[in-house]
């Protein structure tokens, strides 16, 4: 449970490389595309110097969810989750992607006969509530929201959401960091057929090329390390998105210390009722 915290809190700084990135002049294609990139070559010297020429995978079925985590919960999450803050907005957006408890916990059931008891359930409305209250304030400051945006939205939350699912079954047939380089792999393949990057901006830019390198290997790498390894200890997968979830209480932390962002009342209650559903998740049966 601890690990998977920590990569939570991990995560929560990652507005701090995407605000640095953008002063920069990077875009938001350029910035999904250094993260995956460098998370890759970072893991995948790492993974060979320990492992040599045992990365290479031979099971089938691992490769096949490594693809499905690269694919959907890293190139597709991102695709979706930077469309959603366009249209509607990072309040909004970050909301919609909290709704990934709710296909990790129904994923779970379907895939892992997961049981349910009612504090379970309970844990997880308590969630996504304080989840709503943490990043708004009770203020939603859009008044329409399009379908597109909506779609888009729980598209992230679908992506965030089944990253438990796909990460759990893969390190069940192989190592955790061998995971983390085939997923980055097909995360950077996938984005890179969606749209080509500026790379020269970067590769001109060394302040750009040092933050990328920074957020491919703080947030990203490290960070789902420490997440994978968690996956290993947990039996219901269900748990791991609400342990996850304090991502956006360090999120707003982070931007009330650092950027003087302000923070009401209504944010503190939800950081609160974040915190409480998480204890309440550890603790059920």
């Amino acid at each position: 449970m601890l690990y998977i915290f920590l990569a939570g809190v991990s995560w929560g700084t990652i507005g701090i490389f995407v605000k640095t990135l953008s002063s920069f002049g990077a875009d938001s294609s350029l910035i999904m595309f250094m993260r995956m990139f460098f998370a890759f070559v970072i893991m995948f010297t790492v993974a060979f110097i320990i492992y040599g020429r045992k990365i290479i995978i031979h099971d089938r079925k691992a490769l096949i969810f490594c693809a499905l985590l690269g694919i959907i919960s890293n190139g597709l999450f991102n695709i979706f989750y930077t469309a959603s803050i366009k249209i509607n907005g990072m309040a909004i957006a970050c909301v919609l992607m909290y709704t990934a408890p709710v296909f990790t916990a129904l994923a779970s059931r379907i895939i892992f006969h997961e049981k349910f008891s009612g504090l379970k359930i309970f844990a997880l409305i308590l969630n996504i509530l304080g989840c709503i209250l943490t990043v708004t304030g009770g203020n939603f400051s859009r008044d329409n929201i399009s379908l597109i945006g909506i779609l888009a939205g729980l598209g992230s939350g679908f992506g965030y959401g089944m990253a438990a699912i796909f990460a759990k079954s893969a390190c069940e047939r192989t190592d955790d960091l061998i995971v983390s380089v085939y997923s980055y792999l097909f995360a950077v393949i996938f984005l890179m057929i969606f749209r080509t990057p500026e790379i020269n901006l970067a590769l001109s830019n060394p302040k750009i090329l040092l933050m990328g390198i920074l957020y491919g290997l703080i947030p990203t790498s490290l960070a789902y390390l420490v997440y994978y390894k968690g996956l290993r200890k947990v039996h219901d997968t269900s748990r791991v998105p609400v342990i996850a979830s304090i991502e956006p209480v360090a999120a707003v932390l982070i931007g009330m210390l650092i950027y003087n962002e302000e923070i009401g009342f209504a944010n503190f209650i939800g950081v609160a009722v974040v915190l409480v559903s998480i204890i309440i998740m550890v603790k059920a049966k």
